[in-house]
């Protein structure tokens, strides 16, 4: 821990007082959840792939970054403070504040690709060099001025470490929505740090909000239904598929779906099933949405 540890959680208890400061954020796609899970640490970038660990790269290539931190595993203190990151299904990972007092954790008072921001490593810095306003503001910044671009940045203050992290200090793992929710409790288990808050996200795109799937033999043994709502209106057919798979992961069907371009929000497919259980996969827009064993 930090030699001044002590100072440190006090900064921290003064920010979740003035600023209602959560904890540690780190953005990831649903596709990572797999892996953090199974190896019981998050990772950098620089360790999936010198231990060949399958993960999809968030970052954005096009960012001329002016420090290299692939080594480093990277926090953010408040939501929706980088756009920048390309993920198809964002989540959220809230992390303990404990990490603030690591000693290998650095601060930084922006962005830390950014070459006007400086590094810090005690409550110096962090309780002063960091514009704790700026980061905690929620007010719009389409302005593309100067001052606004200075404000973006500091805005993206970042705490990184270069270690991995262990998800014994995660404190919650936050999705976009029930969907999504829905999707983690039938791959990993229901679990008592799930949340669904769809404020934490940037929410633009389309994507599926909530869904259910529906069968009953007594009634028609031949099919099942999955009615399911969307973020936005169809505006186009996309590429909309399902798969099934029999549990030991074999396919049996693959069928494209064409929606319509529609006003409306809520949808139903019928799906022919067989005759055992099986697993349903179904895309949105090329993106896997929903994953279910079934029957």
């Amino acid at each position: 821990m930090k030699s001044d540890c002590h100072k440190l959680k006090e900064t921290v208890k003064k920010l979740k007082e003035e600023h209602e400061f959560r904890g540690l954020l780190h953005y990831t796609d649903f596709s990572n959840l797999s892996s953090i899970i199974e190896i019981g640490y998050l990772c950098s970038r620089a360790l999936c792939y010198a231990n060949n660990i399958e993960f999809t790269d968030v970052w954005d290539k096009d960012i001329i970054a002016v420090n290299d931190l692939k080594n480093c595993t990277r926090f953010y203190y408040e939501k929706k403070c980088n756009s920048r990151l390309k993920m198809d299904v964002p989540v959220c990972l809230v992390f303990s504040e404990e990490l603030i007092c690591f000693d290998l954790s650095v601060f930084t008072d922006g962005d830390a690709d950014s070459i006007y921001t400086k590094f810090g490593t005690d409550n110096e810095f962090f309780s002063k060099k960091i514009d704790w306003e700026t980061v905690f503001n929620i007010e719009p910044d389409d302005d593309l001025s100067e001052n606004m671009k200075t404000s973006r940045r500091k805005k993206m203050a970042e705490l990184i470490i270069d270690e991995p992290v262990s998800i014994r200090n995660l404190k919650n793992i936050v999705f976009r929505s029930i969907a999504d929710y829905k999707r983690a409790c039938s791959l990993f288990g229901k679990n008592k740090y799930y949340s669904v808050e769809p404020e934490m996200f940037f929410n633009e795109k389309n994507f599926i909000k909530d869904y259910n799937i529906v069968y009953d033999g007594k009634i028609d043994s031949n099919i099942f239904v999955l009615h399911f709502s969307t973020n936005q209106p169809v505006q186009e057919s996309g590429n909309n598929e399902y798969k099934l798979y029999d549990l030991e992961g074999n396919i049996i069907r693959s069928t494209k779906i064409k929606f319509p371009e529609s006003s409306s929000v809520d949808f139903n497919l019928e799906v022919m099933k067989t005759e055992v259980p099986v697993r349903f996969e179904f895309w949105f827009g090329g993106i896997l949405s929903i994953e279910e064993t079934i029957g």
